[in-house]
């Protein structure tokens, strides 16, 4: 009732009552009140004004206990775990006949290979992944390959080869002797065991060519330099890949893979091959022909380049 009165007061709606001094209400008691009584409501909702039910709130998460408390303990600590993380993946390294080192992912079965057996393999030529300590290690990039659809292929394709000769690299060759099929091994071939040519100017080192396009575009002929220009590009580029082995497998055939290769044989590179199994020697021989360095493709591609004949170039 106290409120109500104060309330209509407050609003004007009846006159003020004489009432004695000490009880008389402050102007500022009359408008709190009256805003207590307008504001009740609010303050006190209903059961059915009560907030409509919906997703719950996250319980509160407690804080991650630190585990580390100083940068050389974090380092500690992730070492430790990266080491557990490997305890259990076969790290041992070991060397072929002619030095390159190797690691085998899978295991085989049944016989192991030897030389002058005909083969069948699947392969992956890649970079050096940037983690990889050991040169063994870690993911990379793949280059080319064979037998998995990345390139010009379908997946479960594979390469007849016999282990003899220079039908492949050394690195390669060398690290298919002793694997059973079903077997994945990863050797990394340098480029002396790869793909770089060992004799003549090569293995010297003296095989510079004419790679600065630069300096290249003062050398032009006064009565056609058109014309000595683009031979002399044509020459340049050629130059870059004169000493990389195109005919020893394995081998891109795509002409993207090509280019790739074309800047990288000269490098160290990560080689996977799988073992799929053996095969026929004949076999072996039709399939390592059609990966044979094309001089009529080359010149396709570039009529300027060193070999090709002077029409090719019109």
């Amino acid at each position: 009732m106290l409120q109500i009165a104060l309330l209509d007061l407050a609003l004007g709606l009846t006159p003020p009552s004489r009432t004695p001094p000490s009880q008389c209400l402050t102007r500022r008691a009359v408008a709190g009140a009256a805003a207590a009584a307008i504001l009740a409501p609010t303050l006190h909702p209903s059961p059915a004004h009560a907030l409509i039910k919906g997703s719950a709130p996250p319980p509160k998460s407690k804080p991650k206990e630190r585990k580390c408390s100083n940068i050389d303990e974090c380092q500690a600590l992730g070492e430790a775990e990266r080491a557990a993380q490997a305890a259990g993946q076969d790290t041992t390294i070991e060397r072929t006949v002619g030095g390159d080192r190797y690691r085998d992912l899978a295991a085989g079965s049944g016989r192991e290979t030897v030389a002058g057996d005909a083969v069948e393999i699947r392969y992956r030529v890649m970079r050096l992944g940037p983690k990889s300590n050991d040169g063994l290690s870690g993911e990379g990039q793949t280059i080319f390959s064979l037998g998995y659809g990345e390139d010009d292929d379908k997946e479960g394709d594979a390469l007849p080869v016999q282990l003899a000769g220079k039908t492949l690299v050394p690195g390669v060759n060398d690290a298919l002797l002793g694997m059973q099929p079903g077997g994945r091994r990863r050797v990394l071939v340098r480029p002396e065991r790869g793909w770089r040519v060992q004799t003549g100017a090569c293995a010297r080192g003296e095989e510079k060519g004419m790679t600065d396009l630069n300096e290249l575009t003062k050398r032009v002929d006064a009565q056609d330099g058109n014309l000595v220009f683009k031979a002399d590009i044509g020459a340049a580029i050629e130059n870059e890949n004169a000493c990389q082995n195109k005919e020893a497998l394995p081998q891109p055939r795509s002409y993207g893979a090509k280019a790739r290769f074309g800047r990288r044989f000269d490098e160290s590179l990560l080689v996977e091959v799988d073992l799929v199994g053996f095969t026929d020697v004949k076999k072996a021989a039709a399939a390592s022909n059609t990966f044979v360095y094309d001089q009529a493709e080359v010149c396709r591609q570039n009529p300027f380049a060193e070999g090709c004949p002077v029409d090719a170039a019109k």
